[in-house]
Protein backbone atom coordinates (compact mmCIF):
# COMPACT_ATOMS: atom_id res chain seq x y z
CA UNK A 1 0.00 0.00 0.00
CA UNK A 2 3.02 2.69 0.89
CA UNK A 3 4.29 1.78 -2.78
CA UNK A 4 0.72 3.05 -4.21
CA UNK A 5 0.98 5.82 -2.10
CA UNK A 6 4.77 6.82 -3.44
CA UNK A 7 3.58 6.44 -6.39
CA UNK A 8 0.54 8.85 -6.68
CA UNK A 9 3.18 11.19 -4.88
CA UNK A 10 5.75 11.28 -7.49
CA UNK A 11 3.19 11.31 -10.00
CA UNK A 12 1.47 14.39 -8.35
CA UNK A 13 5.13 15.82 -8.03
CA UNK A 14 5.66 15.59 -11.86
CA UNK A 15 2.18 16.87 -12.72
CA UNK A 16 3.56 19.88 -10.42
CA UNK A 17 6.68 19.87 -12.31
CA UNK A 18 4.95 20.49 -15.74
CA UNK A 19 3.09 22.63 -13.76
CA UNK A 20 6.17 25.01 -13.36
CA UNK A 21 7.33 24.77 -16.75
CA UNK A 22 4.79 26.16 -18.28
CA UNK A 23 3.74 28.55 -15.54
CA UNK A 24 5.77 31.26 -16.95
CA UNK A 25 4.53 31.31 -20.88
CA UNK A 26 0.96 30.98 -19.09
CA UNK A 27 1.33 33.78 -16.59
CA UNK A 28 3.18 36.25 -18.82
CA UNK A 29 0.29 38.40 -20.03
CA UNK A 30 -0.86 38.42 -15.97
CA UNK A 31 2.41 40.05 -15.48
CA UNK A 32 2.40 42.33 -18.16
CA UNK A 33 -0.69 43.86 -17.17
CA UNK A 34 -0.04 44.07 -13.29
CA UNK A 35 3.58 44.87 -13.32
CA UNK A 36 4.46 45.77 -16.44
CA UNK A 37 6.99 43.99 -17.16
CA UNK A 38 9.17 43.56 -20.51
CA UNK A 39 12.70 42.09 -20.72
CA UNK A 40 12.66 41.90 -17.06
CA UNK A 41 10.87 38.58 -17.24
CA UNK A 42 14.50 36.94 -17.90
CA UNK A 43 14.97 37.73 -14.37
CA UNK A 44 12.74 35.14 -13.34
CA UNK A 45 14.10 32.66 -15.60
CA UNK A 46 17.67 33.36 -14.54
CA UNK A 47 16.28 32.99 -10.81
CA UNK A 48 14.44 29.60 -11.49
CA UNK A 49 17.74 28.26 -13.19
CA UNK A 50 20.24 28.99 -10.24
CA UNK A 51 17.41 27.21 -8.10
CA UNK A 52 16.93 23.88 -10.63
CA UNK A 53 20.75 23.71 -10.52
CA UNK A 54 21.07 24.04 -6.96
CA UNK A 55 17.84 21.85 -6.54
CA UNK A 56 19.90 18.85 -8.58
CA UNK A 57 22.78 19.10 -7.01
CA UNK A 58 20.87 18.33 -3.02
CA UNK A 59 19.10 15.16 -4.81
CA UNK A 60 22.09 13.53 -4.92
CA UNK A 61 22.39 12.14 -2.17
CA UNK A 62 21.22 9.23 -0.23
CA UNK A 63 18.50 10.18 1.91
CA UNK A 64 14.53 10.77 0.44
CA UNK A 65 13.03 11.87 3.28
CA UNK A 66 12.86 14.58 4.55
CA UNK A 67 14.62 16.28 1.40
CA UNK A 68 11.37 15.29 -0.91
CA UNK A 69 8.40 16.22 1.25
CA UNK A 70 10.06 19.56 2.30
CA UNK A 71 10.95 20.55 -1.44
CA UNK A 72 6.78 19.99 -2.23
CA UNK A 73 6.14 22.12 0.87
CA UNK A 74 8.64 24.65 -0.28
CA UNK A 75 7.09 25.00 -3.59
CA UNK A 76 3.47 25.00 -2.03
CA UNK A 77 4.78 28.40 -0.04
CA UNK A 78 6.64 29.61 -3.64
CA UNK A 79 3.22 29.11 -5.11
CA UNK A 80 1.34 31.24 -2.37
CA UNK A 81 4.06 33.90 -2.67
CA UNK A 82 3.83 34.11 -6.22
CA UNK A 83 -0.22 34.56 -5.91
CA UNK A 84 0.11 37.56 -3.50
CA UNK A 85 3.19 39.38 -4.76
CA UNK A 86 2.87 43.12 -4.48
CA UNK A 87 5.51 43.50 -7.14
CA UNK A 88 7.63 41.52 -9.53
CA UNK A 89 10.90 41.33 -7.89
CA UNK A 90 9.13 39.36 -5.24
CA UNK A 91 7.86 36.59 -8.08
CA UNK A 92 11.53 36.86 -9.04
CA UNK A 93 12.61 35.79 -5.76
CA UNK A 94 9.37 32.76 -5.38
CA UNK A 95 11.25 31.73 -8.50
CA UNK A 96 14.14 30.80 -6.93
CA UNK A 97 12.36 28.66 -4.88
CA UNK A 98 10.30 27.11 -7.14
CA UNK A 99 13.47 26.22 -9.64
CA UNK A 100 15.15 24.76 -6.02
CA UNK A 101 11.79 22.80 -5.50
CA UNK A 102 11.55 21.43 -8.93
CA UNK A 103 15.12 20.53 -8.97
CA UNK A 104 14.92 18.14 -6.09
CA UNK A 105 11.29 17.29 -7.44
CA UNK A 106 12.86 15.92 -10.91
CA UNK A 107 15.37 13.45 -9.47
CA UNK A 108 13.02 11.74 -6.49
CA UNK A 109 10.10 11.64 -8.30
CA UNK A 110 11.52 9.61 -11.23
CA UNK A 111 14.20 7.97 -9.00
CA UNK A 112 11.53 6.81 -6.46
CA UNK A 113 9.18 5.13 -9.06
CA UNK A 114 12.76 3.47 -10.47
CA UNK A 115 13.56 2.01 -6.81
CA UNK A 116 10.10 0.89 -6.12
CA UNK A 117 9.68 -0.95 -9.33
CA UNK A 118 13.19 -2.18 -10.84
CA UNK A 119 11.87 -4.80 -12.71
CA UNK A 120 9.32 -2.56 -14.77
CA UNK A 121 11.54 0.49 -14.23
CA UNK A 122 11.34 1.62 -17.85
CA UNK A 123 7.25 1.50 -17.95
CA UNK A 124 6.78 2.61 -14.83
CA UNK A 125 8.91 5.75 -15.12
CA UNK A 126 7.21 6.51 -18.16
CA UNK A 127 3.89 6.17 -17.09
CA UNK A 128 4.72 8.01 -14.19
CA UNK A 129 5.78 10.96 -16.74
CA UNK A 130 2.50 11.68 -18.25
CA UNK A 131 2.01 13.64 -14.99
CA UNK A 132 3.99 15.91 -16.54
CA UNK A 133 2.62 16.59 -19.45
CA UNK A 134 -0.73 16.87 -17.71
CA UNK A 135 0.64 19.93 -15.75
CA UNK A 136 2.04 21.48 -18.73
CA UNK A 137 -1.57 21.41 -20.22
CA UNK A 138 -3.25 21.75 -17.05
CA UNK A 139 -1.61 25.36 -16.48
CA UNK A 140 -2.71 27.52 -19.47
CA UNK A 141 -5.64 25.53 -19.77
CA UNK A 142 -6.71 25.98 -16.64
CA UNK A 143 -6.08 29.79 -16.73
CA UNK A 144 -8.43 30.00 -19.12
CA UNK A 145 -11.32 28.55 -16.45
CA UNK A 146 -10.25 30.35 -13.39
CA UNK A 147 -8.14 33.47 -11.96
CA UNK A 148 -4.61 33.54 -11.14
CA UNK A 149 -4.45 33.79 -8.16
CA UNK A 150 -6.88 30.76 -7.70
CA UNK A 151 -4.88 28.60 -10.00
CA UNK A 152 -1.88 29.18 -7.99
CA UNK A 153 -3.54 28.43 -4.44
CA UNK A 154 -4.28 25.42 -5.72
CA UNK A 155 -1.09 23.98 -7.02
CA UNK A 156 0.20 25.20 -3.72
CA UNK A 157 -2.99 22.77 -2.19
CA UNK A 158 -1.27 19.99 -4.48
CA UNK A 159 2.12 20.65 -3.73
CA UNK A 160 1.01 19.89 0.21
CA UNK A 161 -0.61 16.94 -0.73
CA UNK A 162 1.71 15.53 -2.66
CA UNK A 163 4.54 16.27 -0.06
CA UNK A 164 2.18 13.78 2.55
CA UNK A 165 1.73 11.43 -0.06
CA UNK A 166 5.67 10.95 -0.61
CA UNK A 167 6.38 11.87 3.30
CA UNK A 168 8.36 8.79 4.65
CA UNK A 169 10.02 7.91 1.17
CA UNK A 170 12.72 4.80 1.31
CA UNK A 171 15.79 5.66 0.47
CA UNK A 172 17.76 5.56 -2.34
CA UNK A 173 18.67 2.08 -3.34
CA UNK A 174 22.39 2.28 -4.97
CA UNK A 175 23.89 5.68 -5.26
CA UNK A 176 26.99 4.84 -8.13
CA UNK A 177 27.36 1.54 -10.07
CA UNK A 178 28.99 0.40 -13.26
CA UNK A 179 31.79 2.46 -15.28
CA UNK A 180 31.11 6.22 -15.17
CA UNK A 181 32.99 6.35 -18.88
CA UNK A 182 29.72 4.99 -20.52
CA UNK A 183 28.02 7.37 -19.36
CA UNK A 184 28.98 10.77 -21.53
CA UNK A 185 26.56 9.00 -24.82
CA UNK A 186 23.39 9.08 -22.46
CA UNK A 187 24.16 12.33 -20.92
CA UNK A 188 24.54 13.99 -24.60
CA UNK A 189 21.28 12.11 -25.65
CA UNK A 190 19.18 13.84 -22.99
CA UNK A 191 21.01 17.48 -24.08
CA UNK A 192 19.79 16.60 -27.35
CA UNK A 193 16.23 15.05 -26.67
CA UNK A 194 15.83 18.39 -24.41
CA UNK A 195 16.89 20.60 -26.93
CA UNK A 196 14.98 19.39 -29.59
CA UNK A 197 11.81 19.06 -27.42
CA UNK A 198 12.72 22.54 -26.27
CA UNK A 199 13.12 23.82 -29.32
CA UNK A 200 9.93 22.70 -31.33
CA UNK A 201 7.75 23.91 -28.56
CA UNK A 202 9.65 27.70 -28.95
CA UNK A 203 10.44 27.80 -32.79
CA UNK A 204 8.07 25.60 -34.86
CA UNK A 205 5.48 27.90 -34.26
CA UNK A 206 7.41 30.69 -35.71
CA UNK A 207 8.00 28.85 -38.69
CA UNK A 208 4.49 27.44 -39.39
CA UNK A 209 3.86 31.57 -39.42
CA UNK A 210 6.62 31.95 -42.31
CA UNK A 211 4.41 28.95 -43.95
CA UNK A 212 1.38 31.29 -43.78
CA UNK A 213 -0.20 29.29 -41.24
CA UNK A 214 -2.00 31.79 -38.37
CA UNK A 215 -1.11 32.56 -35.22
CA UNK A 216 -3.78 31.15 -33.15
CA UNK A 217 -3.74 27.78 -35.47
CA UNK A 218 0.37 28.05 -33.73
CA UNK A 219 -1.16 27.79 -30.68
CA UNK A 220 -3.88 25.04 -30.78
CA UNK A 221 -0.87 23.01 -32.56
CA UNK A 222 1.57 23.66 -29.78
CA UNK A 223 -1.06 22.57 -27.34
CA UNK A 224 -1.88 19.38 -28.80
CA UNK A 225 2.27 18.77 -29.23
CA UNK A 226 2.52 18.76 -25.38
CA UNK A 227 -0.71 16.58 -25.25
CA UNK A 228 1.21 14.20 -27.74
CA UNK A 229 4.04 14.15 -25.45
CA UNK A 230 1.92 12.85 -22.62
CA UNK A 231 0.03 10.57 -24.47
CA UNK A 232 3.19 9.11 -26.05
CA UNK A 233 4.49 7.97 -22.56
CA UNK A 234 1.07 6.79 -21.55
CA UNK A 235 0.64 4.45 -24.47
CA UNK A 236 4.27 3.68 -25.91
CA UNK A 237 5.43 2.90 -22.49
CA UNK A 238 5.08 -0.74 -22.47
CA UNK A 239 6.39 -1.36 -26.06
CA UNK A 240 9.41 0.78 -25.63
CA UNK A 241 10.27 -1.44 -22.24
CA UNK A 242 10.65 -4.88 -24.13
CA UNK A 243 13.95 -3.40 -26.00
CA UNK A 244 14.57 0.73 -25.07
CA UNK A 245 17.26 1.49 -26.96
CA UNK A 246 16.11 -0.03 -30.09
CA UNK A 247 12.27 1.10 -29.62
CA UNK A 248 13.58 4.66 -29.42
CA UNK A 249 15.87 4.76 -32.72
CA UNK A 250 12.56 3.16 -34.55
CA UNK A 251 10.32 6.08 -32.43
CA UNK A 252 12.74 8.50 -33.87
CA UNK A 253 12.62 7.61 -37.19
CA UNK A 254 8.90 8.81 -37.13
CA UNK A 255 9.72 12.08 -36.05
CA UNK A 256 12.86 12.57 -38.46
CA UNK A 257 9.55 11.55 -40.96
CA UNK A 258 7.49 14.12 -39.62
CA UNK A 259 10.03 16.99 -39.41
CA UNK A 260 10.34 15.90 -43.13
CA UNK A 261 7.36 16.87 -43.77
CA UNK A 262 6.81 19.80 -41.96
CA UNK A 263 9.19 21.71 -44.58
CA UNK A 264 5.81 21.46 -46.59
CA UNK A 265 2.34 24.17 -45.56
CA UNK A 266 0.18 21.44 -45.88
CA UNK A 267 1.82 18.46 -43.93
CA UNK A 268 3.55 21.12 -41.46
CA UNK A 269 0.07 20.94 -39.63
CA UNK A 270 1.24 17.04 -38.90
CA UNK A 271 4.23 18.16 -36.02
CA UNK A 272 2.31 17.55 -32.85
CA UNK A 273 2.30 14.29 -33.44
CA UNK A 274 6.25 14.32 -33.26
CA UNK A 275 5.49 14.65 -29.70
CA UNK A 276 4.12 11.21 -29.22
CA UNK A 277 7.20 9.98 -30.67
CA UNK A 278 9.33 11.96 -28.80
CA UNK A 279 7.33 10.81 -25.37
CA UNK A 280 8.84 8.32 -24.41
CA UNK A 281 12.62 8.92 -24.75
CA UNK A 282 13.60 11.04 -21.40
CA UNK A 283 11.90 8.53 -19.30
CA UNK A 284 13.74 5.75 -21.15
CA UNK A 285 17.02 7.04 -20.77
CA UNK A 286 16.53 8.31 -17.25
CA UNK A 287 15.71 4.72 -16.18
CA UNK A 288 18.87 3.56 -17.90
CA UNK A 289 21.10 5.70 -16.53
CA UNK A 290 19.40 4.84 -13.20
CA UNK A 291 19.81 0.99 -13.76
CA UNK A 292 23.43 1.31 -15.35
CA UNK A 293 25.09 3.81 -13.05
CA UNK A 294 23.32 4.37 -9.67
CA UNK A 295 21.55 7.56 -8.72
CA UNK A 296 24.20 9.54 -8.45
CA UNK A 297 24.49 10.09 -12.09
CA UNK A 298 21.23 11.02 -12.14
CA UNK A 299 22.07 14.80 -11.53
CA UNK A 300 24.75 14.43 -14.50
CA UNK A 301 21.55 13.59 -16.48
CA UNK A 302 19.09 16.12 -15.34
CA UNK A 303 21.88 18.93 -16.02
CA UNK A 304 22.62 17.80 -19.62
CA UNK A 305 18.90 17.99 -19.96
CA UNK A 306 18.63 21.52 -18.55
CA UNK A 307 21.98 22.58 -20.37
CA UNK A 308 20.49 21.51 -24.16
CA UNK A 309 16.66 22.99 -22.88
CA UNK A 310 18.31 26.16 -22.26
CA UNK A 311 21.12 26.67 -24.79
CA UNK A 312 19.82 24.65 -28.08
CA UNK A 313 16.51 27.13 -28.14
CA UNK A 314 18.25 29.90 -27.50
CA UNK A 315 20.95 29.13 -30.76
CA UNK A 316 17.85 28.53 -32.81
CA UNK A 317 17.63 32.90 -32.08
CA UNK A 318 20.87 32.46 -34.48
CA UNK A 319 19.07 30.82 -37.09
CA UNK A 320 17.70 32.57 -40.41
CA UNK A 321 14.01 31.78 -40.71
CA UNK A 322 13.95 28.24 -43.30
CA UNK A 323 16.79 26.90 -41.09
CA UNK A 324 14.31 26.33 -38.49
CA UNK A 325 12.95 23.25 -39.63
CA UNK A 326 16.71 22.44 -41.16
CA UNK A 327 18.03 22.69 -37.56
CA UNK A 328 15.20 20.82 -36.32
CA UNK A 329 16.00 17.56 -38.73
CA UNK A 330 19.65 17.98 -37.93
CA UNK A 331 18.68 17.40 -34.22
CA UNK A 332 16.75 14.61 -34.24
CA UNK A 333 19.06 13.00 -36.78
CA UNK A 334 22.17 13.57 -34.53
CA UNK A 335 19.98 11.81 -31.82
CA UNK A 336 19.00 9.09 -33.70
CA UNK A 337 23.01 8.46 -34.84
CA UNK A 338 24.29 8.84 -31.00
CA UNK A 339 21.46 6.34 -30.07
CA UNK A 340 22.35 3.97 -32.60
CA UNK A 341 26.11 3.78 -30.71
CA UNK A 342 24.65 2.87 -27.98
CA UNK A 343 23.34 -0.62 -29.15
CA UNK A 344 20.29 -2.44 -28.47
CA UNK A 345 20.33 -2.51 -24.66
Amino acid sequence: MADVRFFLGAFLSLFLVGVVVALPGAALPHWREAFAVGKEVSWFFTSLLLGLLLGIRLAQGERRHPLFPLALFLLALALTGVALAPSFPWVVAMAFLMGLAEGVMNVHGNSLVGDLYPERRVELLNRVNVGFGLGAVFTPLALTLMPYRALLLLSALMALLAGLLVYGAPPVRSLARGEARGLLPFLLAVGLYTGLEGALATWNRVWLERLGHATATGGLLLSLYWLFLALGRLFLARPVAERPLAALRGLLLGVLLLLLLNLFPPTALLFPLAGFFLGPLFSTLFALVQARFGHRALGGLLYAGAAGSTLIPALFALLPLPGIPLGLLALALGLFLLLRGLGDG
